[in-house]
């Protein structure tokens, strides 16, 4: 009996451990279609341009899409049930983001979290930070969100001060992308304090061209914030034609008004033509006016 219950034990261990390995493998696939779906979705937006969304590429969106949601799917699936899986930072903050671009941002933030627990080193520690304080942020936690994303900053910002480490260029997108997202959201109590540390960490950046590519996101933020919600469309001189109109236009109100105070409460018929006539031959009457004191 105890070789039986023995064996049994051990061919159930082997039996969970055989599944185990292929949930892993399924994921690994489903990962990798997700992340060539997402390039290939990528390529296309820059090819076609607005164009993208028209009606002639509607099935190269439809295949885009269903694809994307079928592996999506599957892989959150394998991920909850089998929980001991080995998922890197990378892999989870790429399925927060697939998440994400699916418009499940609160999904997202199981990822998200993970990605931030089992990073490796400090890099990978403050992307995934970035992209989980974004996350927040969109799920309707703009404080937490933006506590994050400015750690996450500040952890590029002392790496780009190491040596080994080309990371002053990461601070200042973060700090671009936490502007963005709060414009973007609509969470704008901060955002002056967080654009003055975006222009501090600019000035950091090393190479020329990075600064330059900077400097025009802080430019073009900074003109977003400023322009009016509804710009007015330019007022030009009026055509002598628009000029009769506007000052008919009076007029036509002053007889259209007089014409409503005279009519009564209901309508009057119709006048004939022998009544017409009575009337234009007779003498206009004269009525007094009411004496006032």
């Amino acid at each position: 009996m105890i070789i039986a219950l023995a064996s049994f034990a051990y061919a159930q261990r082997a039996r969970r451990r055989d599944a185990t390995i292929a949930a892993r493998n399924d994921l690994q696939s489903c990962l990798s279609e997700i992340s060539k779906l997402r390039t290939e979705r990528e390529k296309r937006e820059r090819q076609l341009g607005d164009g993208f969304y028209a009606a002639e590429n509607a099935s190269i969106r439809a295949r885009l899409n269903d694809g994307t949601k079928l592996y999506l799917s599957k892989a959150v699936l394998l991920s909850t049930r089998y929980r001991k899986l080995d998922l890197t930072s990378f892999d989870n903050s790429l399925l927060g983001a697939a998440l994400a671009d699916e418009g499940k941002h609160a999904t997202s933030l199981r990822f998200y979290r993970r990605g931030v627990k089992i990073s490796a080193d400090p890099a990978d520690r403050a992307a995934a930070l970035r992209v989980y304080g974004r996350a927040l942020i969109a799920s309707g936690y703009p404080r937490r969100g933006r506590r994050r994303m400015r750690k996450a900053a500040k952890l590029f910002s002392a790496l780009g001060r190491k040596r080994g480490y080309d990371q002053d260029y990461e601070s200042a997108d973060t700090y671009a992308r936490l502007v963005q997202t709060q414009m973007r959201w609509n969470y704008r109590s901060k955002t002056r304090t967080d654009l003055i540390d975006f222009n501090r960490s600019i000035r950091e950046i090393k190479d020329r061209g990075r600064r330059h590519a900077m400097e025009e996101v802080f430019a073009e933020i900074t003109s977003a914030r400023r322009a009016p919600e509804e710009p007015l469309p330019p007022i030009g001189p009026p055509t002598p034609r628009a000029a009769a109109a506007v000052d008919a236009a009076p007029a036509a109100g002053a007889a259209a008004a007089s014409v409503t105070s005279e009519a009564g409460p209901e309508a009057s018929p119709p006048i004939r033509p022998a009544d017409d006539a009575a009337q234009r031959s007779s003498p206009p009457l004269v009525t007094e006016e009411p004496r006032t004191g």
